[in-house]
């Protein structure tokens, strides 16, 4: 029963915000145990936000307090949105005055744990993906007339277009606390190797409790404080270096053991295009506008498609062709081939455009090879804008299918943008689509501007900077590299690469690609961590990232397997980041004391399991010694092939002896095999292994 309302209530709130069109840092909803009131919004009493900003990345903490001010406990979900590219990387809860950071556990393990414990009232709190970046804490009970504090760690790779870099707060809280907030501030930090054009935040920085301060030419610092208000507007910090040049930024983390993420080096590399292109550099076009006027097009969807086409189709240039392709059920065309831009064939496209109408199933596949079958030349920059939801329902219906027909149809290196249309959108086969020919993705929702992102967009396509782009290292060896293909870059846009490394050092980096169909090359000396501790923490996690988004991309289109699921959730625990597969668990009632009767520990231990052999379960205690405040713990279970089966512990844990229990599931929670399984601690510089035996 609990679960089930807590389900509803999630349904409920994912509306709320949906509606009103609030971006906010969170809200807090509640209601009284045992009740069926409906849901309040709590206060949000104090928001306290620092940020550090490293070239494009940006680190942001947030600190957050609620109040209950009813005289009742209550249950509570809190709802938060995130940015996009924004990744979770820690969950903190406070209870009783004592702070508890959330391990990572396989998601309906998670969700089990924390019903069960909500059916006692006891503390658990559970952090979990809701799609679209949007995010539940769950919390119960809390008690009456007290605060509700946690603190929310997340990590984001700035957006760049035009040279401009942003960064996004969403601070608005109007509508979502009961009254005023007691005290809100927000710190940021912000350097990069480059020199700064401009430093600004469009949004505060003319209000009275805001302080922009100059450090150096590559160094700002921007501090906002305010009390007893309503934030009623999102906070923003915009930003450009200078760059004549196309250039490199590569940064790098070489982990020590106490992190717990293995042995890898791992790096990140954005190459970014100059400031400003000459005009002379335009080339001419070819392009083809495919549209998806299928049923599920209708209403404002179609509205958005027809917009869209009729902007595009007035920035073309005479020395352009064009064509448009529409599909439902069957696909038509504006013209058999591609036409020239004249003013005359311009005011027919548009009488084409406004004439269309939503109607029937989606044939993607077939759009697409109709489109690519059209006369592109060698000496021209080819292009098609794909608009659709990414759903098809007509023809071959297969994603992976669809992909692999593209790319024997592609046969004049025609670039592929695709453009989701609507809130729900297929975004890893649209992602894919584009990235696998060499273009790029763009959504756009009801609060889009259409002719901003049409504009932009042309402005991109129109001037290619580097074209086929290819990365060579002399000496790193990086592998397991994403994204597996790169986009060309473009005026306006970056070309962005995660790997890892094997040697550190300073090395010669190469860009290769064309300009114009003319081979080029840029060469740039970079520094690559070759120590451990040394470089930027947050790099790994932004490889992971990546490699877990490429992994959900394989399941969407070529549907779900074990093995997929199995390295999301390795990688979830190991880097500490949310995915739908994981999710973000505390429960204060299992943390275990140290026994402060017992003799001063001097060292690690790891202590044979017992009862060994088992069945149904078994108990593993190990200990900590003194010498240190607290320890990163991680404690797995392994079988024989080296493959991992489950993860017991994963967390801070202070000096003393502890015990865990292994129930013989894996982190499906389902039952394994008889046989020799192994089980680890890894914590500091300290690994220990030892045998145990489950016996069915």
């Amino acid at each position: 029963m609990k679960k089930n309302l807590i389900q509803l209530l999630s349904v409920i709130v994912l509306a709320l915000l949906c509606n009103s069109e609030v971006l906010a840092v969170g809200a807090l909803f509640a209601r009284p145990r045992f009740s069926t009131a409906q849901y309040q919004t709590m206060w949000i009493k104090n928001v306290q936000t620092t940020v550090s900003i490293e070239e494009q990345i940006a680190v942001t903490h947030v600190d957050q307090t609620f109040n209950n001010t009813l005289n009742t406990s209550v249950e509570t979900i809190f709802m938060f949105p995130l940015p996009e590219s924004a990744t979770v990387s820690e969950l903190v809860y406070w209870v009783n005055g004592q702070r508890f950071v959330a391990e990572i556990r396989e998601r309906s393990a998670a969700v089990q744990a924390y019903n069960n414990q909500v059916r006692s009232w006891m503390d658990p709190a559970l952090l979990e993906y809701l799609g679209n970046n949007l995010f539940r804490l769950s919390i119960v009970p809390v008690a009456a007339n007290s605060d509700v504090r946690t603190e929310i760690t997340y990590v984001e790779p700035l957006n760049y277009e035009f040279g401009k870099i942003s960064y996004d707060f969403r601070l608005n809280t109007l509508g979502l606390s009961s009254k005023p907030l007691q005290k809100v501030t927000l710190n940021v930090d912000a350097t990069t190797k480059f020199s700064y054009k401009y430093f600004t935040s469009p949004s505060h920085q003319n209000s009275t409790g805001a302080s922009m301060t100059k450090l150096a030419d590559n160094h700002y610092q921007f501090m906002y404080g305010d009390e007893n208000y309503y934030p009623n507007k999102d906070f923003t910090i915009e930003f450009a270096t200078k760059r004549s040049e196309i250039e490199f930024d590569a940064l790098s983390y070489k982990p020590t053991v106490s992190d717990s993420m293995g042995t890898d080096s791992f790096y990140a590399i954005w190459i970014s295009p100059p400031d400003s292109v000459n005009t002379q550099n335009i080339i001419p076009k070819d392009i083809v506008f495919t549209a998806d006027v299928s049923s599920s097009m209708d209403g404002t969807r179609m509205a958005q498609i027809k917009e869209s086409l009729n902007y595009f189709v007035s920035l073309l240039a005479p020395y352009d062709k064009f064509n448009i392709i529409t599909f439902g059920t069957f696909v038509k065309a504006f013209k058999p081939d591609l036409v020239s831009a004249t003013t005359e064939n311009i005011t027919a496209a548009k009488d084409f455009i406004n004439q269309l109408y939503a109607l029937g199933l989606t044939n993607i596949n077939e759009a697409l090879t109709t489109s690519l079958k059209q006369s592109y030349q060698d000496s021209t920059s080819n292009n098609i804008i794909f608009f659709t939801d990414g759903y098809p329902t007509w023809g071959d219906t297969l994603p992976a299918n669809i992909l692999n027909n593209v790319k024997q149809n592609n046969t004049k290196g025609t670039r592929i943008f695709s453009f989701g249309v609507g809130e729900e959108v297929s975004k890893a086969f649209l992602q894919d689509l584009a990235s696998q020919n060499h273009g790029y993705s763009k959504f756009i929702t009801t609060n889009d501007s259409i002719a901003i992102v049409v504009e932009n967009h042309f402005k991109k396509i129109s001037y290619p900077v580097l074209t086929d782009i290819s990365i060579v290292f002399e000496g790193a060896q990086p592998y397991d590299i994403y994204p597996k293909t790169y986009e060309d870059l473009f005026w306006g846009n970056q070309v962005l690469q995660y790997g890892l490394y094997k040697t550190g050092g300073f090395y010669n980096i190469t860009l290769k690609g064309k300009i114009r169909s003319n081979p080029v090359e840029y060469k740039q000396y970079v520094y690559l961590s070759d120590s451990t501790g040394s470089g930027h923490r947050f790099v790994p996690r932004l490889w992971a990232e990546n490699k877990i988004n490429y992994l959900l991309n394989l399941i969407a289109t070529y549907g779900e397997t074990k093995e997929l699921v199995n390295q999301i959730i390795e990688l979830s625990e190991r880097f500490q980041i949310l995915t739908p597969y994981t999710a973000f668990y505390i429960d204060p009632t299992t943390v275990v004391k140290p026994d402060k009767n017992k003799t001063e520990i001097t060292d690690f231990v790891l202590r044979q399991n017992y009862p060994n052999p088992f069945n149904p379960d078994t108990r593993i205690s190990y200990s900590l010694p003194a010498g240190k405040a607290s320890y990163r713990v991680i404690v797995r279970v392994y079988n024989t092939l080296g493959q991992l089966v489950r993860t017991l512990v994963n967390r801070e844990q202070t000096p003393g002896n502890y015990t865990v229990t292994w129930d013989g599931k894996d982190t499906f929670n389902k039952a394994v095999a008889s046989g020799v399984y192994l089980y680890t601690i890894e914590t500091g510089d300290v690994a220990i292994t030892k045998k145990m035996v489950l016996l069915r």
